[in-house]
């Protein structure tokens, strides 16, 4: 645990990124709760990005958008105060090559496609949707986080191209991809229809949406006879079909798509429409050459999930105008803070410890599980269990090990498995650190079953 500033500590990090992490921070008195995201300056390549982000947050308060309370420098780290969300990410919600009902699809959709509305309202894009970004609080309702990517396209009634070419590639809309000018709205519904794909199927559809896919090119040739689509309902399929369109013009908007019936049907717990079974999953490699070592092992240094590394591919960032410049599982909770104000200016202090049962209120995360040994065995059982896997990994130190993969479809994926002692068990915490987060669970789910005879 470390100290923060006085009546605070850090207690727990909740996620990674390129430039730093996001941490829990827990009063020591009144036990509020918030999340921290901690920027490395020296790290970020243009700063003013970083600017960029704060101002976006300042202009948003719904409930459908992660609530930001402010902002704090000390020397070269950036301090964002963010609501806490206990309830995890969304892709935790979704069951590789499964999915999930469409009734809890449908709920998740709606919040999201809400969600993005009221960004559009205010002249907003997020331009990185995906289940990554997207949280649920401790009410199991949709959050969108992590607008380091977002941007102003509308500022006193006049409406502007976007030009830079950014996000993720499997998710990002091919006008997006092509790196011409677009339009801010549909690239952004576009990633909502591909998480909409995620949810009801438990796969992403294509690495990217290029020529150079043969996935995507399938999709454009509407031959749908094949996975992820042969699972999907046809009313939902419908749908999909008119926001997964090529040309941005012909694409459903928000009005259109909360008209359809999809969108309109309402479903029962016991009498919905199921998706159909999934098919046999595709097998996937996990041992990469010599150069995919190097590359893994430098992307993992660089690159983060919410930020990957296409991140940028124009020399010139259209987007910067003098406009937008101006602007498992613990039971317990921890309430949001009243008045987190005196977060942003006190001074670090050294403080006394927040109780161990702290770590018992973590962030939900279905990619976790308790250990019958200790954490020395445990920790013996995990790297044999890496080893017969197949898996490259490198211990940290005796709680933390940093783990590197390639998916199903070659990217590269990394996450780290921390050891945390309490209460005489060790829990075993699995966080995604770069690549996609339904194969990130895939992987999860098939290391736990090698490790079958020291889970709880």
């Amino acid at each position: 645990m470390e100290s923060f500033v006085e009546g605070w500590n850090f207690v727990a990090t909740l996620g990674e990124g390129a430039f730093g992490e996001v941490k829990l921070a827990i009063n020591q008195e009144t036990q509020e709760a918030v999340a921290v995201k901690v920027i490395n300056m020296k790290q970020v390549a243009c700063p003013e990005d970083i600017r960029k982000e704060i101002c976006i947050h300042r202009m948003l308060q719904d409930v459908h958008i992660i609530r930001f309370y402010g902002s704090r420098t000390d020397g070269d780290q950036q301090f964002l105060f963010l609501e806490y969300a206990s309830g995890g990410e969304l892709f935790d919600k979704i069951e590789p090559d499964i999915g999930m009902s469409q009734m809890q699809a449908q709920k998740y959709f709606k919040q999201l496609l809400d969600g993005v509305e009221y960004l559009h309202s205010k002249g907003v894009t997020h331009r990185d949707l995906k289940p990554e970004n997207i949280i649920l609080d401790d009410n199991d309702n949709l959050k969108i986080t992590d607008f380091g990517l977002a941007t102003v396209f509308r500022h006193q009634g006049k409406e502007r191209l976007l030009g830079r070419c950014c996000g993720s590639p499997p998710y990002v809309a091919p006008e997006v991809f092509s790196r011409k000018e677009y339009s801010a709205e549909p690239a952004d519904l576009w990633s909502c229809g591909i998480i909409l794909v995620a949810m009801l199927a438990g796969e992403l559809p294509w690495n990217e949406p290029s020529c150079k896919c043969a996935e995507f090119n399938a999709w454009l040739l509407q031959d749908y006879h094949f996975t992820p689509w042969n699972k999907i309902n046809p009313l939902a399929f419908g749908l999909l079909l008119k926001i997964l369109c090529e040309k941005p013009k012909h694409r459903y908007t928000v009005k259109q798509i909360k008209n359809h019936k999809w969108y309109l049907r309402s479903f029962s717990k016991n009498k919905q429409s199921p998706n159909k079974s999934p098919c046999q999953s595709r097998p996937f490699k996990k041992v990469c050459t010599n150069n995919e070592k190097e590359d893994i092992s430098y992307q993992n240094g660089h690159v983060s999930a919410s930020q990957p590394e296409f991140r940028r591919f124009n020399k010139v960032d259209l987007d910067s105008t003098g406009d937008e410049r101006d602007c498992d599982d613990g039971s317990i909770w921890y309430s949001q803070p009243v008045h987190p104000d005196h977060m942003l200016l006190c001074s670090q202090s050294p403080s006394t410890q927040t109780p161990q049962t702290t770590f018992q209120r973590l962030v939900k995360r279905m990619t976790r599980f308790t250990s019958k040994v200790d954490a020395e065995s445990t920790l013996k059982k995990l790297r044999l269990v890496l080893d017969k896997l197949s898996y490259q990994f490198k211990v940290n130190n005796s709680k933390v090990i940093s783990i590197f993969a390639v998916d199903r479809r070659r990217n590269p994926l990394s996450f780290k498995a921390c050891l945390m002692e309490m209460h005489g068990s060790v829990l075993v915490d699995f966080r995604l650190s770069k690549g996609d987060g339904i194969e990130f669970k895939h992987q999860f789910l098939e290391m736990k079953k090698a490790l079958v005879d020291i889970v709880k």
